[in-house]
Parts: structure tokens; C-alpha cells; sequence
């Protein structure tokens, strides 16, 4: 159960960073961490061998302010 936290954890980052990225319109950025986001997900759902609800971010409806 120790790698699907960490797989959780390392999604929720990368998550977050997608969304900083895109704030700042870092596209180049942006579009590798979803790449990263991707290969994440693919992971977790070997990990679990089900999909788990809610893994895959709707970072449109993320509103992410910087400071």
C-alpha cells in the first residue's frame, strides 16, 4: 500500500504543478507535466487493477492563485 500512496501523493504534485504551469502559461511545462500526469495515472490503475474515482484531475475547474 506504501507505492499507491506515493503514486497518490506524486499525482496530486504533479497536478498541482500543471495547473501553476498553466497559470503562468508555461505551455512547454504544462504539456510535459500532463505527459507525467499520464504515465502517473497509468501506474496507479496497474497498482489498483480498477480505476479509481477521481484520479484524473479536471484542472479546468481548478483554481489555483498564486502567491
Amino acid at each position: 500500500m506504501d507505492n499507491l500512496d506515493e503514486l497518490m501523493a506524486l499525482a496530486r504534485m504533479i497536478t498541482y504543478a500543471k495547473a501553476v504551469a498553466e497559470d503562468l502559461k508555461i505551455e512547454p511545462s504544462a504539456q510535459s507535466l500532463e505527459a507525467a500526469l499520464t504515465a502517473v495515472t497509468r501506474e496507479l490503475r496497474r497498482a489498483t487493477d480498477a480505476d479509481v474515482p477521481g484520479l484524473e484531475p479536471l484542472l479546468s475547474d481548478m483554481n489555483i492563485e498564486l502567491h
